[in-house]
């Protein structure tokens, strides 16, 4: 009977997670004063959340550096692997020439000229955008003068675009940093969340960034401070899934002894980049659902469930092989 169970199990998970969607990749957009931020991206990684913390704190470093101008941060989100970042500085309406065949060419972005820090990586930081923006503050009349259009093709970009020399901008980050950097990267700032009150979330400073649990008419509990947060995923209303990489993650809950879990490592990903399907799927266990391209025999791409068992802090790597083992 168990194992009749276990297979039905199975069935249910193939039939829900199966299906493999395509997908097109997409721009999210959101202004704090005269900061706007813009991310283009594929799925909905915590990546966006985190660029929108960088620029509530770009707009303090503007006020701190008595910048009244409008600034433009422009993040084009690398998310199928790793690569060496790449970034752009320049002051002009945002504008991006794309230059493969049949491109239509394209309207401004911006309604005037501002300050355009533009970069290209898999995961951004807030000590890089802030540098980088402080740079550009205090170097304006340089950049208006010496910028000029390039040609850039990599990292699936054909774009010509305007920017001062970008072996120059890689040589302006520093050991150490301005005063004011330090002041702004110190401010708490919480992960964008329209009408958060209670549960489980996480807030940045100082660079890294502090899950925390918020409830009833009690002060937040700090319960763990990590550095980086790959993907953020709730389970109902007090419990998350924090993945720090792209291969592990914590559990966080309310509830037990224990308010975040040891950190759980996803074996033999295959380079998977998109975020986990996961699914509570009953009691104490959660699913976690990924498909990935090998060079293992049979139809393409392979499909793997993971089972979490949260009440013991147990990942089991893989459901079909424990049950061809039963």
């Amino acid at each position: 009977m168990m194992k009749h169970s276990k297979y039905i199990l199975t069935l249910i998970l193939v039939l829900t997670f199966g299906t493999v969607f395509a997908h097109q990749d997409f721009w999210v957009t959101k202004d704090f004063g005269k900061i706007k931020v813009r991310i283009k991206t594929g799925f909905d990684y915590e990546e966006i959340n985190k660029v929108f913390i960088y620029g509530e704190l770009v707009e303090k470093l503007a006020s701190q550096l008595n910048y009244k101008g409008p600034i433009f941060l422009d993040f084009n989100h690398h998310y199928t692997g790793d690569c060496e970042p790449d970034y752009f500085i320049s002051f002009d309406k945002g504008e991006i020439e794309y230059t493969w065949s049949g491109a239509e060419k394209q309207k401004p972005f911006l309604p005037k000229k501002s300050i355009v820090i533009r970069q290209v990586s898999r995961q951004f930081d807030s000590r890089t955008t802030l540098e980088l923006v402080e740079f550009a503050i205090k170097n304006l009349p340089e950049i208006k003068s010496k910028q000029k259009q390039i040609e850039y093709n990599k990292n699936y970009c054909q774009w010509r675009v305007q920017t001062i020399d970008t072996l120059k901008i890689k040589g302006i980050f520093q050991d150490s940093l301005s005063k004011e950097v330090k002041v702004v990267m110190s401010k708490r700032i919480e992960r964008p969340e329209k009408d958060f009150k209670y549960g489980i979330s996480y807030y940045y400073q100082d660079g890294r960034y502090t899950l925390f649990l918020r409830d009833y008419n009690k002060e937040d509990i700090d319960i763990k401070t990590i550095d980086n947060i790959y993907d953020f995923q709730k389970i109902g209303s007090y419990s998350a899934i924090i993945f720090d990489t792209d291969s592990s993650f914590y559990f966080a809950s309310q509830y037990g002894q224990n308010k975040v879990s040891n950190r759980n490592m996803v074996e033999n990903t295959f380079d998977y980049y998109r975020p986990y399907k996961i699914e509570n799927i009953g009691g104490d266990k959660l699913s976690i659902y990924f498909s990935y391209y090998s060079k293992e025999l049979g139809l393409q791409p392979k499909e793997r469930t993971l089972i979490y068992l949260t009440d013991k802090d147990k990942l089991i790597q893989d459901l079909d092989k424990l049950i061809k083992e039963e």
